[in-house]
């Protein structure tokens, strides 16, 4: 029997536009800080203040943007998001105060949580459910890809004090997404889904669901322990004389992410999630561990391999599990939480992770976050010993 068809156009538009939308992120990301130090003379504080709000602006929307998801028009909300994310890019060069510049870092995190909500939502309705793993993995591979080469960017143009380029350029990326928006379409048979009659009350219900917590409380603590590796491994390498070889990390990081992927995506769709999970929370650990225990680069660069391999396949399977774990019309709520659960891990992750650098060296934070990884395998180990829910609700939804 012939798989059926993944790689369709409209797959294809809205994997670019999740592309276009963390590009632009990842290119603000790291260019801003150099724009308000350069222009407001702000320091490190007022940085990190950016991030903050801009999370949780998106943080606090997502909820919200999952039920409408679920509730009205997907294709609606994607045209508009689109709209009011290239206008919140749109104005970056008007910030002409530091405190406009902490406002427009709000108002486009709420665009920011919109966009990205309702993006994999219809990327799970345009994935066929026997491919969900496989396609997932695919379609996360925008945002891996952005990771890697929008902070490239956005250093590169700030190093030269090209502000005006980076914004030029963040708002050609949204317009295209504004037209892909309008491009795209969505199967009858979501849209039919998505207008089943629901509380019209926003509750608990629309931001958490008792079957899909545990996967997200996995996503939370490796997460936690990602982020000391994402905000730390670069000052950690500065200490010992390993700037090259933290660059590197993150250079092999994200090629053996890219490498891995599909291949794990597909695996878990042919012989279930639950093992190759282990095996790629196992990785992580490893990774985890030779960062801690040694100060050579070829050890470091050898963590980045193994940590690619690991963190950087297991987000998409557990994405999977958080989405495969509900009914299929609450799957907006579900990518609301899956991104939730991970940016309040790698958010709460720096805070926490930083005052145990600050008080008791980087190396520890290592040591710190491979204890979460331990952690959070028991915590996954125990939930997949409890009931099958990938069979039970993968027979769900062939019913539906």
């Amino acid at each position: 029997m012939a798989k059926p068809k993944l790689w369709t156009k409209d797959f294809i538009m809205i994997t670019i536009m999740s592309l276009s939308t963390f590009l632009a992120f990842y290119v603000l990301l790291t260019a801003l800080p150099l724009y308000i130090a350069d222009e407001f003379q702000a320091g490190a504080e007022y940085a990190g203040l950016l991030v903050t709000l801009f999370l949780l602006a998106a943080i606090l929307i997502r909820p919200f943007a999952g039920k409408w998801a679920s509730q009205g028009s997907k294709k609606k909300i994607l045209i508009y998001s689109s709209i009011a994310f290239f206008v919140a890019t749109l104005l970056y060069p008007f910030a002409s105060s530091l405190w406009s510049l902490l406002l427009l870092r709000i108002v486009h995190g709420i665009t920011f949580g919109m966009m990205t909500t309702i993006q994999g939502t219809i990327s799970t309705d345009l994935i066929p459910d026997s491919r969900r793993g496989e396609g997932l993995s695919y379609f996360s591979l925008g945002m891996g890809a952005a990771m890697v080469v929008g902070p490239v960017i956005g250093l590169n143009l700030g190093n030269i004090d090209a502000y005006q380029a980076a914004f030029i350029l963040c708002m050609v990326i949204s317009a295209v997404s504004i037209l892909l928006s309008m491009i795209v379409s969505i199967p009858e048979k979501a849209r039919a889904s998505s207008n089943l009659k629901e509380n019209k009350r926003f509750s608990f219900n629309d931001i958490m669901d008792k079957k899909a917590a545990p996967f997200a409380l996995t996503i939370f603590l490796l997460a936690f322990a990602y982020s000391g590796i994402s905000s730390f491994l670069s000052l950690y390498a500065i200490e010992i004389d390993q700037v090259q070889a933290s660059s590197t990390f993150f250079i092999l990081y994200a090629i053996f992410m890219i490498i891995c992927r599909p291949f794990t995506g597909r695996w878990a769709d042919m012989y279930g999630a639950k093992w190759i999970v282990y095996a790629c929370i196992l990785l992580f650990g490893i990774g985890m561990f030779l960062l801690q225990s040694s100060q050579l680069g070829i050890i470091i660069m050898q963590a980045g391999i193994i940590i690619g391999m690991g963190y950087g396949s297991v987000v998409p399977l557990l994405q999977t599990q958080v989405i495969n774990s509900v009914e299929k019309h609450r799957s907006g709520m579900a990518y609301s939480l899956f991104f939730n659960a991970m940016d309040l891990g790698m958010a709460v992750g720096a805070f926490v992770l930083g005052m145990i650098a600050d008080s008791f060296g980087y190396r520890n934070i290592f040591i710190t976050g491979l204890a979460l990884i331990i952690v959070g395998g028991l915590e996954y180990a125990l939930l997949g010993s409890r009931k099958k829910t990938e069979e039970a609700t993968v027979e769900a939804r062939s019913v539906s």
